[in-house]
């Protein structure tokens, strides 16, 4: 299991996470955005929020998935779709990442 990156402790697999560089919790994440970030507030919250979203989307891709009844062209679908959700929280936060002091 990986260690947050900020708060040392372990990041569990049902915990909100994000990767980019650096793997962390995404409340730890968040609080150290909100504290160094050279951005706008307004900015910074609209961003932080699309990320929050984006892993709460691949949550519940992850849980939808467990179902051992999904097949076929339903399965692959979802599986996209959690892709997706994936690529996009690294997007947001790797520009999160740019902005941090």
């Amino acid at each position: 299991m990986a260690k947050c990156d900020l708060c040392k402790s372990e990041v569990h697999p049902d915990e909100l996470f994000t990767s980019g560089n650096i793997t962390v919790h995404y409340t730890c994440f968040r609080r150290k955005v909100v504290k160094t970030t050279n951005l706008e507030p307004n900015q910074v919250k609209a961003i932080l929020d699309s990320l929050e979203d984006e892993l709460n989307d691949v949550a519940l891709y992850k849980e939808k998935l467990s179902n051992p009844n999904l097949e076929g062209d339903v399965r692959k679908t979802l599986e996209r779709a959690k892709k997706d959700a994936e690529k996009n929280a690294r997007l947001l936060t790797r520009l999160l990442e740019k902005y941090i002091r």
